[in-house]
Formats: structure tokens, C-alpha cells, sequence
């Protein structure tokens, strides 16, 4: 499973622009964190990726179940991912 590109946008932008961001999720692996006033508000990603996060979801719920000490390690051990902020197009307003 090859890691998804993710990509900040703003919330008014993405609603603007949704059949290209939802053509770039679907085709292109991207994940879309959508913001408002540069706070994270939520994430668009293609049904493969949210049948793939479902999957993983009970792989966990299974590990916790079976071995609580080591999930609670795997858990410390977990970085975040690094978004990608979208660069601006020079003069583009900035709302």
C-alpha cells in the first residue's frame, strides 16, 4: 500500500473546486484536509482509502483486544503525517 499524498485546503476552496478534488482524491490518492481559519475541520478521502482505514480500524480494535501493553506501545511509537500546504497562485486572494 504506497503512502497517499495529503493536501491542506480550505474548506471554501475545496466546495469551489469539488468535482477536481474529488477526481484528485479518487484518482490520484490524494487525502484532503479541509480547513476553516487554518484550523482542520475534516478529511476527504476516496472510498478505497476509507475501505482500506476501515480495515486497518478493526485490525486495531483486534490487537487491543488481544494484547493491550503492546498496542498501547505501537500507539506511543506513532508519528503524525506531515500535510502539504497548497502553495498560492501569486495574487491569489487569501480569504
Amino acid at each position: 500500500m504506497s503512502e497517499p499524498k495529503i493536501r491542506e485546503m480550505g474548506v471554501s476552496e475545496a466546495r469551489a473546486n469539488m468535482t477536481e478534488v474529488i477526481a484528485e482524491a479518487r484518482l490520484l490518492d490524494v487525502d484532503f484536509v479541509l480547513t476553516r481559519r487554518d484550523k482542520p475541520q475534516a478529511v476527504l478521502v476516496s472510498v478505497k482509502r476509507h475501505e482500506e482505514a476501515k480495515s486497518l480500524r478493526r485490525l486495531v480494535d483486534l490487537l487491543k483486544a488481544q494484547d493491550a501493553d503492546l498496542y498501547e506501545e505501537l500507539l506511543a511509537k506513532a508519528t503524525p503525517r506531515r500535510v502539504i500546504k497548497r502553495r498560492r497562485s501569486p495574487g491569489e486572494d487569501v480569504l
